[in-house]
């Protein structure tokens, strides 16, 4: 009878840990999807132009840098591949159950980094003055963060990680 039931434990505990990873593996995909859209336009940023910048050539403007290089984005995505190299780490047996608590706060850190990407997004200087003139036009102080919300990416992202970061946690507390 003893046998069964940590047999059983066993897979749960496995099925628990693919489900922590793949979660992890989702929200690192999501580097890849629209993270950040611009307010009341069809406009969407991928987390790779959010984290590593973006610049692109205009034709009568020359080089426009909508965002530059940001650490605490690149941080977000660097947090979620700790957490699934720990959780696989905790499955192989190396490191029990402090790499099952290094895998869970990595995950609930990055989940809560998630939500925050245009709080440490860095807007190009170019654009940032364009829309600090526009809004003067309009008697508004304008900046870039406030025409930004979060896009598709980063909020499927938050909660990926954040239910990887439970999964994980869960095994914590089981052990």
């Amino acid at each position: 009878m003893a046998k069964k039931k940590s047999k059983k434990n066993s897979q749960i505990d496995s099925l628990i840990t693919l489900l922590s990873v793949l979660l992890g593996i989702v929200a690192i995909i999501m580097l890849f999807v629209p993270s950040i859209a611009v307010v009341d336009s069809d406009t969407t940023y991928k987390g790779l132009d959010v984290v590593f910048g973006l610049k692109e050539n205009k034709a009568l403007v020359g080089e426009v840098v909508y965002f530059e290089f940001s650490f605490m984005n690149l941080l977000t995505y660097v947090l979620v591949a700790v957490g699934v190299l720990f959780t696989i780490l905790a499955y192989l047996g190396k490191g029990s159950k402090f790499a099952t608590l290094i895998a869970t706060v990595a995950f609930i850190v990055s989940a809560v980094f998630f939500f925050l990407q245009i709080a440490y997004c860095i807007p190009g200087k170019g654009i940032e003055d364009l829309v600090s003139g526009i809004g003067s036009l309009f008697g508004e102080d304008a900046s870039v963060k406030d025409s930004l919300e979060l896009g598709t990416g980063a909020i499927v992202g938050g909660i990926c990680s954040a239910l990887a970061g439970v999964a994980s946690g869960y095994k914590l507390l089981t052990k």
